[in-house]
């Protein structure tokens, strides 16, 4: 498919180079480091732990279990089916701002994981949705800022994000409807708008 792929190339050009400036080099490089990251959902997690009372941890749980199935199946299955590698390793003339990482870069982890905790967060506090999905798409825009990754990369692991985190918001659902004791996004609406 060469359209799809110079149009690829294109957009992928436009973030990684037509836009650079060095504020943007600064912000999207602290964002996609993976320790931050990593300090980020550690923090959303213990704290959903902790102060979200049952539905809390059961929102962390979940939200822990989609992160690491995304993950290990990108990782260790789908990179691999697929073996496309990074535009690092394929364009010469790329802005790099990090280091090149593994060959394979589709479909994007950082992408799959983040669009997935957002998910599985907002889905059950919908006051967090747009704070939750602001954050993954600026991770996702970085992987395409810093030569990382097409931005097909990261679209499809966004997509592969959200479909996982169907799945468990599925079971989760499941697990508090035959489990009373919290009440369900659904109710909560149907409760706010007979009060209102």
């Amino acid at each position: 498919m060469p359209v799809f792929g110079n149009i690829d190339r294109s957009i992928l050009y436009f973030f990684n180079r037509d836009l650079a400036n060095p504020v943007f080099d600064v912000l999207f490089f602290g964002i996609t480091k993976s320790r931050f990251l990593d300090i980020a959902g550690i923090v959303l997690i213990v704290g959903l732990a902790l102060k979200g009372g049952r539905k809390g941890r059961l929102v962390a749980l979940l939200a822990v279990g989609c992160v690491a199935f995304t993950d290990m199946t990108i990782s260790y299955i789908l990179k691999g089916a697929f073996c496309r590698p990074r535009p690092c390793y394929v364009l010469s003339d790329l802005r790099m701002l990090i280091s090149r990482g593994g060959h394979y870069g589709f479909p994007s982890n950082h992408a799959a994981n983040m669009f997935a905790l957002a998910s599985v967060v907002s889905f059950f506090y919908r006051k967090m949705t747009a704070p939750c999905f602001v954050f993954a798409s600026l991770v996702g825009f970085s992987r395409i800022y810093i030569g990382k990754h097409y931005p097909s990369d990261v679209l499809a692991g966004a997509v592969y994000g959200v479909m996982a985190a169907g799945l468990f918001v599925w079971a989760g659902s499941a697990w508090l409807r035959h489990f009373p004791g919290d009440t369900l996004p659904a109710a909560q609406a149907v409760d706010d708008s007979k009060g209102a």
